[in-house]
């Protein structure tokens, strides 16, 4: 009798043994595949960050901005004028709504854009230093310098700037058509948002210090070195 209760308990531990090692071996199984499981995740993750990259890439693809000015130039070449920071800068054509105002991009050779933003001293009347300063009345005139006269045979190649939203935010613009190489020179006259009614507070209390200016500012982009190109 004794004999068979030590038999059965000898029994007993070999059989908690063996379920003891076939959990630990479970258990080790499960954390591999969960390791498994971790790795393809973060390789699906860095693959999708690759791929989100690439389409960003492709989808800048083809597209430059060329400043007005001598060729070689090595950045767009900002001008203080007044209380304003004046850019120029043109591009492929591009289309835009309403699609009644303007040349159409198939008809023209570029889109040529005047960055117009606040400096230091615009804050005086009430623009942030950097701000896009919205209702100016932006006329353009491209001259032919070997002429000293404005281009001919060209297509909107003076007139007013359209103020217009693009991804990169608000700016002045148009679409020219200059099909002739040579160096140019574009004029910008600047009225301020005065001519299209706007108003400055000059109470005490929430007023501004400065005026908007009362004749144009005239602003020039010398000696623009110009060559047609396929976009």
């Amino acid at each position: 009798m004794m004999k068979n209760k030590k038999i059965a308990a000898l029994l007993g531990l070999l059989l908690a043994g063996s379920m003891t090692l076939s959990m630990a071996a479970c258990g080790s199984t499960n954390a591999t595949s969960d390791t498994k499981s971790d790795t393809s995740s973060q390789s699906d993750t860095k693959s999708d960050s690759s791929d989100s990259s690439d389409t960003a890439s492709d989808a800048g693809a083809g597209f430059e901005e060329v400043p007005v000015g001598p060729s070689g130039t090595a950045e767009e070449q900002d001008q203080e004028a007044g209380p304003l920071t004046v850019g120029a800068v043109y591009f492929q054509p591009i289309d835009m709504e309403p699609s009644s105002m303007g040349l159409k991009a198939a008809d023209a050779s570029f889109h040529l854009e005047a960055d117009i933003h606040g400096n230091e001293k615009a804050t005086e009347l009430g623009y942030g230093k950097g701000d896009f300063i919205p209702d100016l009345t932006v006329n353009y005139t491209i001259i032919d310098k070997s002429t000293g006269k404005e281009v001919e045979g060209g297509t909107a190649t003076s007139g007013t700037f359209m103020q217009m939203n693009a991804s990169d935010g608000p700016h002045y613009g148009a679409n020219v058509k200059l099909d002739k190489a040579g160096t140019y020179q574009l004029k910008l006259s600047i009225e301020s948002p005065a001519k299209k009614g706007w108003m400055l507070h000059v109470d005490p209390e929430t007023g501004v210090k400065g005026h908007f200016w009362t004749e144009p500012i005239e602003v020039t982009f010398d000696n623009w070195d110009y060559t047609p190109r396929q976009w």
